[in-house]
């Protein structure tokens, strides 16, 4: 097997397999270190722009994504590469540059058939008009991880589903018992009950309410 075949069988497992070629392509043509994580409380991509000690463009996506979903995290991080690559280090990180680009890459890869023909309502909504439809970009994302793992969402609690100062445990640590204070824009302020200690954590934390 080919190092091509390797990466691409390795991306097979976390993405929509007609996205599998079209990624990896992406990845090589913009000289992209594509990295897959474990669930990270507090995002669920990360883009990392090229800087004097790394000169190369990073991306890393949590690996606990159902495949729709992972795709769509996946856009909104290479949407940031391509903001950067017309704009540079200019503009804001969520600005109406990054919107546009965003905009442009969910609606490409609908149309090459790489998302479920059922989301286009949502999508059209979310993506009609710049800023983006916020709203209408959370009800798309829950609907696409219900299409992936219809069983399994059914009965999923997300922190952003739970009132403001509830106590919760976040499903990847049930060590710490965590209490939210405050929502800021798509996370949520909270701290450890037991240490004070602040965390900020993502409003798509799959949760236990205590």
């Amino acid at each position: 097997m080919t190092k091509e075949e390797q990466y691409k069988e390795i991306l097979r497992r976390y993405l929509p397999s007609s996205a599998v070629d079209p990624i990896y392509n992406y990845i090589v043509a913009n000289s992209v270190r594509f990295h897959i994580t474990r669930q990270r409380t507090s995002k669920l991509g990360d883009y990392r722009m090229p800087q004097p000690r790394h000169n190369y463009n990073e991306i890393s996506v949590n690996g606990d994504l159902s495949p729709h979903f992972f795709l769509l995290v996946l856009l909104h991080e290479m949407a940031h590469l391509e903001t950067f690559k017309a704009h540079g280090r200019t503009v804001q990180p969520h600005g109406h540059e990054w919107q546009q680009q965003y905009r442009n890459l969910l609606v490409q890869y609908f149309n090459d058939g790489h998302f479920p023909a059922e989301i286009y309502p949502l999508l059209k909504k979310y993506t009609a008009h710049i800023p983006l439809n916020r709203a209408a970009g959370n009800e798309l994302e829950r609907r696409l991880k219900e299409i992936d793992s219809p069983l399994e969402t059914s009965t999923v609690l997300l922190l952003k589903d739970l009132p403001e100062g509830s106590r919760f445990r976040i499903k990847s640590r049930p060590e710490i018992l965590f209490q939210s204070i405050e929502k800021r824009r798509t996370r949520y302020r909270c701290i450890d009950t037991a240490t004070g200690r602040a965390y900020l954590v993502s409003g798509e934390a799959e949760v236990e309410p205590q």
